[in-house]
């Protein structure tokens, strides 16, 4: 039978394996469904939580996504002073809202989801 001899088989694995290469990169190609996470510097007051202690100035830089506070990367006092472990009310932002910080462990946690995060678990 004409066409089934071994160079017959050499040309049909050439064509499927170039098909195959053609097809793979388009297959295997990811797109990246989540939003990246963008990083915002900003300056507030600060105070302990339920304290009536008296409100001090922080710099810090902390990521959205979206309009949602996710991640801290840094929170300082501007005076240099060590901000201790525990809960505490920002005013930041220009409409000054306050909102709820917590600082467990050494580390700056944000309220989402009914959830403390918890980076470094």
């Amino acid at each position: 039978m004409p066409g089934l001899g071994k160079g017959a088989d050499d040309e049909r694995n050439r064509d499927v394996t170039a098909t195959i290469a053609a097809i793979i990169p388009n297959v295997v190609e990811r797109t990246n469904d989540k939003p990246s996470l963008t990083p915002v510097q900003g300056y507030g007051q600060m105070r302990e939580r339920g304290s009536g202690a008296e409100w001090f100035s922080v710099d810090f830089m902390v990521y959205y996504d979206g309009s949602q506070l996710r991640a801290f990367a840094y929170v300082r006092r501007k005076d240099g002073i060590d901000i201790p472990d525990g809960d505490y009310e920002v005013r930041e932002g220009e409409d000054g809202r306050r909102r709820r910080w917590k600082k467990w462990n050494g580390k700056w946690q944000v309220k989402w989801r009914h959830r403390w995060s918890r980076k470094g678990r």
